[in-house]
């Protein structure tokens, strides 16, 4: 599980700026498109692009909650770890006074069918976590997309931008930071002061 939620950071962006920047018309006629798919850079035209692993440091409001879901897991992880050491400890007790001839064959057959549905009740437990977690990122990244994408959307009004690229996205290898609006965006995130907790988490 712990190593599951050690991907989610670096997979967090990478799945909500994918999906900000798929080919989406515009009310002028402007079009943001994937790295992938743009044109490249012409004369006259507005291109600026974004930093996704500064967005990622820099959204205070996303690093706490990024934070609270990995303390989540730590704790499950940490449960779970706990329970199935104390099963195999029952386990190894049993093996001890079946090798030694103190359980009569009746009780060795309830015990054994006991153990078993205790395992099954933590790996249950391991899979409901598991699902938890995941739902939990799920919804912090559309959470964070709408936000992100809001505030692209406005600074692409205010200033005209023709193209916004993810710099992120393999397309964009180089570019002067004159054209790195990273930093109005994040200026806008943190000023939001917008609540990205999952609801129904203490």
């Amino acid at each position: 599980m712990s190593r599951y939620l050690s991907l989610t950071r670096s997979a967090l962006l990478a799945f909500a700026l994918f999906s900000l920047f798929s080919c989406e018309p515009q009310e002028d006629g402007a079009v943001t498109l994937a790295p992938t798919d743009a044109p490249a850079a012409t004369s006259g035209l507005n291109i600026v692009y974004i930093r996704v692993d500064s967005l990622e440091t820099g959204y205070t409001a996303l690093a706490d909650e990024l934070k609270r879901l990995q303390d989540n897991a730590t704790k499950a992880q940490e449960n779970l770890q706990k329970k199935g050491s104390d099963l195999q400890k029952e386990v190894t007790a049993f093996q001890n006074k079946v090798q030694q001839g103190l359980i009569a064959p009746n009780q060795m057959q309830s015990e054994q069918a006991r153990l078993g549905r205790k395992e099954q009740e933590i790996l249950q437990q391991r899979e409901i976590a598991l699902g938890s977690i995941q739902q939990d990122q799920f919804e912090l990244t559309q959470k964070f997309s709408e936000e992100v994408k809001a505030i692209l959307e406005a600074l692409r009004a205010e200033n005209g931008y023709d193209f916004i690229f993810n710099e992120g996205g393999g397309g964009l290898l180089m570019a002067a930071d004159a054209h790195d609006i990273t930093p109005l965006v994040l200026e806008r995130l943190n000023a939001a002061e917008v609540d990205l907790g999952i609801e129904g988490e203490e």
